[in-house]
């Protein structure tokens, strides 16, 4: 498995503010759909992505100076670069070299890493229904095990209680808490959209959610980020979003943070 230490050279801007029960369930399999992909493409994706990417930078950097990391699977190259030269050591993995299975290990002794991040890489473990369900638990399990006592983790999910998610055909958040997670498939792979009630039913014992944190509350469509003023205003609104207890929870994606407690 590809891994590679952080440098100490600098790249990139730092991310800023910007005013303005434990049951196995069957998940929920939609008809193929046209989704959005990891990294989305043309000049809206790619404002989107800088949106998220610093949304999701700043939380994660509150974390990882002067710590050792481990980026698990490399979702967001330029959140790497920011961490890079300001952690004590980084170590990256790639989503491919993660696989497909739904078995995953991770090839480092326990409580090797204080600090570990994922971002958009959970939500597209597996190849079905049910090698997804079992890739995040083990992955679950493995973080618990290579995270040191009292360090960190940020784990990002994607939420079904969003305008994103309500595109993708999530018409209904309570019967996809009850049913287990919502699987979208596509020519691209699949994409799991879990709450963070389900996410809690999921972690081993001894990793608990501390905090979290909403992305794009507002920034629906990647266009939209485009247009004069308008984009401005969303994403202002973004950051003002992401931390408020009223409104995180219906972000595009969710950022929690979680702590191995023993």
């Amino acid at each position: 498995m590809g891994s590679v230490i952080g440098s100490t050279k600098p790249s990139g801007d730092v991310p800023h503010h910007v005013e303005g029960d434990g049951r196995a369930l069957a998940p929920t399999i939609l008809d193929p759909t046209p989704l959005l992909s990891l990294q989305e493409t043309g000049e809206g994706g790619r404002a989107l992505n800088a949106l998220c990417d610093r949304l999701a930078g700043e939380i994660i950097l509150r974390y990882a100076v002067g710590r050792t990391t481990l980026d698990l699977g490399h979702g967001a190259p330029a959140v790497t670069e920011w961490v890079r030269p300001r952690a004590s050591t980084l170590t990256v993995v790639d989503a491919v070299d993660l696989g497909r299975s739904a078995k995953i290990r991770l090839p480092w002794r326990d409580g090797s890493f204080e600090c570990v991040y994922c971002l958009r890489t959970f939500s597209h473990l597996g190849h079905d229904g049910r090698s997804s369900d079992a890739a995040a638990r083990m992955m679950l399990v493995e973080l618990a095990r290579v995270l040191a006592p009292g360090g960190v983790a940020v784990f990002q999910i994607d939420n079904p209680r969003s305008l994103w998610g309500a595109y993708h055909g999530i018409r209904h958040p309570r019967t996809v808490i009850e049913r287990g997670p919502l699987l979208v498939e596509s020519a691209r792979g699949v994409t799991r959209f879990d709450t963070v009630a389900r996410l809690l039913e999921m972690l081993p014992p001894d990793l608990a959610v501390s905090d979290t944190h909403g992305l794009r509350v507002f920034t629906a469509w990647p266009r939209s980020l485009l247009v004069p003023v308008v984009g401005r205003l969303l994403a202002g609104l973004d950051w003002f979003a992401r931390d408020r207890a009223l409104l995180r929870g219906f972000g595009a994606h969710v950022l929690a943070v979680m702590r191995r407690t023993r």
